[in-house]
């Protein structure tokens, strides 16, 4: 049985403090989401990071937002899928990008306090120039919606298995989010999303950022600056054990249902988004799959 999702509530801050990172990236739709709130809690962070990481040679806060999210979005791209669920979505521009630019259905699962915040901010930035009636035009026809859901209750998986009823290619997306649950949270959501997808008896996939304690150890003092900043940025709650290397992570992957999984190389991603061959970062960006036989082009070598 999953925990309480109350801890899932307290990640609220970084969703803000991420939101106007993209911001700050440039990144399409994301000054919708920019708030003045997140630009204090980003440049606190910021302030208490960039000059100890740049001393070492080490990726700044802005370096590791840029490189997950366009790892995540790079692999999404290669997967074309005709639903991409994503979960904790928090302040992400992804959805309304997905839905307007790609044409691609989009479903936005968090906490009913988040939803009601983006509903909210939605409703505002339909009103702008830019977007004028479209977000909402979505919003109605159902192509983006938001949805309030506890992803650690025992019937998400039920629930994803009806979203992805009569879908050939769903693919589900988690940024910045499971690193805030303990081991065994996570495997209980990964066990949940396995049987999602095959009761709903589809191709499914699964794109999440990882840290791995093996990693973290090439950076050394950087990864507890890094940890230590997050914590004040969360207000105490701080992201939760590491996994030891990446045989730890597919044995998690593989005892929770998936059928495989591997970790994407930003090299091969490259080719699709330049950008990430300029960025480094120890994170790991993983895909899994379920009905699937092998793995789809954009893994390690």
């Amino acid at each position: 049985m999953a925990r309480s999702a109350d801890a899932y509530d307290k990640v609220s801050p970084t969703a803000l403090a991420t939101a106007y990172g993209w911001k700050q990236l440039g990144m399409p739709y994301a000054e919708l989401f920019a708030t003045r709130e997140g630009a204090a809690l980003y440049w606190s962070f910021a302030a208490a990071t960039n000059g100890v990481v740049r001393a070492m040679g080490a990726p700044t806060l802005l370096d590791y937002l840029e490189f997950r999210h366009r790892m995540l979005e790079a692999q999404l791209a290669r997967l074309e899928p005709d639903l991409i669920v994503e979960l904790g979505a928090g302040l992400s521009r992804r959805g309304v990008t997905w839905v307007l630019d790609r044409g691609v259905d989009f479903v936005e699962v968090d906490l009913p306090g988040q939803v009601a915040r983006k509903r909210r901010m939605l409703a505002d930035a339909d009103r702008r120039p830019e977007v004028r009636g479209r977000i909402g035009a979505a919003l109605a026809n159902g192509r983006l919606e938001l949805r309030a859901s506890d992803i650690l209750d025992p019937s998400f998986g039920d629930e994803l298995a009806r979203l992805f009823e009569g879908r050939a290619r769903p693919v589900v997306v988690s940024e910045g989010l499971v690193d805030y649950f303990d081991l065994g949270e996570r495997a209980w959501l990964w066990t949940n999303l396995a049987a999602g997808f095959r009761r709903a008896g589809v191709e499914g996939h699964y794109l999440t950022d990882l840290q791995r304690a093996d990693r973290e150890r090439k950076v050394g003092a950087m990864a507890a600056v890094l940890r230590a900043a997050i914590r004040v940025v969360t207000r105490g709650q701080g992201t939760r054990t590491p996994y030891a290397d990446l045989d730890a992570v597919a044995r998690a992957f593989a005892e929770a249902g998936f059928e495989g999984g591997e970790e994407l190389n930003p090299r091969v991603l490259a080719e699709d988004a330049p950008r990430l061959a300029e960025l480094r970062s120890p994170t790991t960006i993983w895909h899994g799959w379920v009905g699937l036989a092998g793995p789809v082009d954009g893994s390690v070598d």
